[in-house]
């Protein structure tokens, strides 16, 4: 019996032996000098401590280290190609990535706005506040930019905010702030990185009316990325509201009729957009604010233009809303 203990603990500690080869040989500089610094060889790894084969472990699969409020450990998010590769492959995880310079030919509809990100928190002073963000900000769409990502800078989910605050702004005097902060250079920690971003605006802006997410939907078909709204095939959309499932959240139904009546106005104007709203197990930042939403406006198979066209008739709905909910709120002060 003591064998088979012996036997299964050396194939253990074989794998995370091969895991630190893999890392010295693909890995960055810091990376082989750390393995180096530990005095990791074939003869003391089979006696390493604990937090070293945790450290191994990590950098092999970080998946199972994940501590983050987000979609889950394996949901559609966690499924984008070059995110699944880091997440599961002992290399991949660790390697460096050299960026590219940008020429004419990557110029696109995804550009970063022209917003002023550094006065994006500023305090507003009118009641009727929108705040738009990105929780993973370098979502894009393959047919407009040839890949899913722009690791460490805006995607196209960017520019379809931008359209929002403008169609917001211009049609219905919206004040509307659209923070383009990058959250998801480190991807398993974006929800924590944008949820400081809402926490900041919030604490300047505490009577914001309605707040929003906005990503697109990963493993789509193209086929099932287009719907066809007054002759114009375009993205269709849908809103996804957290729960208390894994975490305390008591006011989540909240969001969720919220969500339920912009998706029911959706139907109304644009039968066949909007998809319905799916309940999810994270809290998405949502129990910051009983209007706070997240929407996946299109998926990486969908183009830029496509998911521009949604954004329009979304921010129309989205806005005849908010009208309405301020008119009843001055109505009820008389």
């Amino acid at each position: 019996m003591s064998f088979l203990v012996f036997a299964k603990n050396a194939f253990i500690r074989f794998s995370i032996f091969l895991a630190a080869a893999s890392l010295l040989f693909f890995s960055g500089n810091e990376i082989k000098s750390l393995l180096v610094d530990r005095k990791l060889n074939f003869h003391n790894l089979f006696s390493l401590s604990d937090n070293v084969s945790e450290w191994l472990l990590w950098s092999a699969s970080p998946l199972i280290f994940q501590k983050d409020d987000g979609r889950g450990m394996l949901t559609s998010s966690s499924f984008e190609p070059e995110f699944f590769l880091r997440s599961e492959m002992p290399f991949l995880a660790r390697i460096k990535t050299v960026e590219i310079a940008e020429t004419d030919l990557t110029e696109s509809a995804s550009a970063i706005p022209d917003e002023d990100a550094s006065k994006e928190l500023q305090p507003l002073t009118d009641q009727n506040i929108v705040f738009i963000y990105h929780t993973h900000t370098g979502e894009t769409y393959t047919l407009t930019d040839g890949m899913d990502r722009l690791d460490g800078k805006c995607g196209g989910v960017v520019t379809v905010g931008s359209t929002i605050k403008e169609v917001l702004e211009k049609n219905y005097g919206l004040k509307v702030v659209h923070s383009v902060k990058i959250h998801d250079k480190q991807y398993s920690v974006s929800y924590r990185e944008s949820e400081k971003t809402v926490r900041d605006f919030l604490s300047g802006n505490p009577k914001v009316q309605v707040i929003i997410d906005i990503h697109r939907d990963a493993g789509r078909s193209r086929k099932n990325s287009l719907v066809k709204i007054n002759g114009q095939q375009i993205a269709p959309l849908f809103f996804i509201v957290g729960s208390d499932s894994r975490q305390p959240f008591p006011n989540w139904k909240d969001n969720y009729q919220f969500a339920v009546q912009l998706s029911k106005k959706l139907d109304e104007k644009y039968p066949g957009l909007c998809l319905g709203v799916h309940i999810g197990e994270g809290r998405y930042n949502q129990f910051l604010h009983p209007r706070c939403l997240l929407v996946e406006i299109g998926s990486a198979s969908n183009s830029t233009e496509e998911a521009i066209a949604t954004a329009r008739l979304l921010a129309d709905v989205l806005g005849e809303e908010i009208q309405a909910m301020t008119k009843n709120e001055k109505d009820s002060q008389k």
